[in-house]
């Protein structure tokens, strides 16, 4: 079975939701005050706030951890159809179609040797005139489920814009891991970053009307991770 998150990822979950909801509204209660709450230990609520400060929606201040201003993982805008002002421009790195191997054929729930498209892409953005990287991101897709998307126009938009606009209607499901990885020789390169650096990695399995797409996404935190998104479009 995919995804079975840990204690300290699903009080992570939690705690986002009940910020979502302005259960929180300036910060989150004391690392000991959550311990009791959830009834764990202090060590795995550093666990799930160290999740919440890389995704960048709580900060440390002044002892205690503040919420940030609203933001939204821009990827998840894009699974429902939402846009950020931001300018990102996506470079191809691969794309190809091949045979789904044992591992992901268990992801994709197919049988093995189904052709499968397979794209790799760096997604850079524009910010105060200069181009930042966001991340290398790894999609594995059936082919039948992407032989009718337009992939020439992936420089200007992400393979969810164009997979959104051609199932327009369709119910969408996203099950995913946040965890913290080294990078290796290559994708550093490919990010610019120092090898062995540390990322966060977004695992997800997207699961439209029962065809499955398995996701991974190495973003690059210091640079632009979480962005804003203006209230109107936050309110859709």
């Amino acid at each position: 079975m995919f995804n079975i998150i840990n204690k300290s990822e699903l009080i992570a979950k939690d705690l986002e939701f009940l910020i979502s909801q302005q259960e929180y509204v300036k910060s989150i209660p004391s690392e000991r005050k959550l311990a009791v709450k959830y009834n764990v230990s202090r060590n795995t609520i550093r666990e799930a706030i160290e999740i919440l400060q890389n995704k960048g929606i709580i900060s440390l201040a002044s002892n205690s951890y503040h919420i940030n201003s609203p933001k939204e993982d821009y990827d998840w805008l894009e699974f429902f159809g939402k846009k950020s002002n931001h300018r990102v421009k996506n470079y191809l790195i691969k794309n190809t179609v091949t045979e789904a191997n044992k591992k992901i054929a268990q992801k994709l729930k197919v049988p093995l040797a189904t052709p499968i498209h397979y794209l790799i892409y760096k997604r850079t953005i524009n910010e105060q005139e200069s181009a930042k990287t966001l991340s290398l991101d790894y999609i594995y897709a059936p082919e039948k489920l992407v032989e009718h998307l337009p992939l020439n126009k992936l420089l200007e938009h992400s393979f969810w814009d164009l997979l959104v606009k051609s199932y327009r209607g369709t119910p969408i499901k996203e099950y995913q891991n946040l965890s913290i990885e080294s990078v290796n020789f290559e994708e550093a390169s490919l990010l610019a970053i120092p090898v062995r650096a540390k990322i966060l990695q977004r695992t997800s399995i997207v699961n439209l009307n029962n065809n499955f797409i398995y996701f991974v996404s190495k973003k690059v935190p210091e640079n632009v991770l979480l962005m804003q998104v203006d209230k109107d479009k936050n309110n859709e």
